[in-house]
């Protein structure tokens, strides 16, 4: 058998791909510390809580810097999550065609519902806020782009799981756990999944304060041309005015606010 010869110097490429892949893991690691932290924190903090040398951490944080993923405050010396952050993950929304698409279909219901409008995605185990449209009451609840909800307990969390069959609900779970939020977070299995069963035959669900304390909101599926969940619709506002009694009409609002958004993205059969 022939033998296969590199060229270069031996063993020097295999080293330097390893270097490459632990400085890579690293600068991850950076981002994933200051969007955990708020967006920024300083060299130290990051240096001690990713068990960095400090002359790593610095040196890591300049090469981020260069891709304007990160740059740093001149007055306190913190470090801050960039620009380039923002323009790769507007790239990601973009891909998935569902924000702009949703866009007057979020305002109508907005003004419709008087509630603040949410579009949500799935992220492994959790729902990723992308979008919003904020309702003009004085009182109104909002999150902030880019916050995670667990789907157990969450509006747009149970609706991107009512679509889906048994096994990945099984799956999904597995993972997660049922976490108690607040004292109506549904954390019993069977009780969850007879909720989920009811949200999927009227096609919305309804989260009663079961992640917040306070906060009630209403969600449907988005579905894509081929009837896969894409995304997930809500709205949201103060239990005080969302009210149970208001949860019938609101629903079926927000329901063909889904539908009339998937019809937009190609889905030609009717879903619940």
């Amino acid at each position: 058998m022939t033998e296969v010869r590199r060229r270069g110097r031996p063993g020097l490429a295999e080293p330097t791909a390893q270097k490459g892949a632990q400085a890579l893991e690293r600068g991850i690691a950076i981002m994933q510390y200051l969007a955990k932290s708020g967006g920024s924190s300083s060299v130290s903090d990051i240096s001690v809580n990713l068990d960095l040398p400090l002359t790593t951490a610095f040196r890591l944080l300049k090469v981020l810097e260069n891709a304007d993923f990160v740059y740093q405050d001149n007055q306190l010396g913190w470090w801050h999550i960039g620009l380039g952050v923002f323009n790769v993950g507007t790239a990601y929304i973009h891909n998935r065609d569902v924000l702009s698409v949703a866009g007057p279909f979020m305002r109508r219901l907005m003004l419709m519902s008087g509630e603040t409008v949410n579009v949500a995605i799935r992220n492994g185990n959790e729902a990723v806020l992308i979008g919003q449209q904020e309702c003009k009451a004085m009182v109104r609840m909002c999150a902030p782009l880019g916050s995670r909800l667990p789907l157990h307990a969450s509006g747009a969390g149970k609706a991107l799981l009512y679509p889906i069959g048994e096994e990945a609900l099984m799956d999904a779970i597995l993972k997660t756990g049922l976490q108690r939020f607040t004292p109506t977070t549904l954390i019993d299995l069977p009780v969850l999944q007879k909720d989920l069963e009811g949200a999927r035959l009227r096609g919305y669900c309804i989260d009663q304060e079961e992640h917040v304390i306070g906060l009630n909101c209403i969600a449907s599926a988005i579905y894509d041309d081929v009837g896969s969940v894409v995304a997930a619709i809500s709205i949201s506002g103060p239990a005080s005015r969302l009210t149970p009694d208001r949860f019938a009409s609101q629903g079926e609002l927000v329901h063909q606010t889904a539908m009339d958004i998937s019809t937009a993205l190609g889905l030609k059969t009717a879903r619940a």
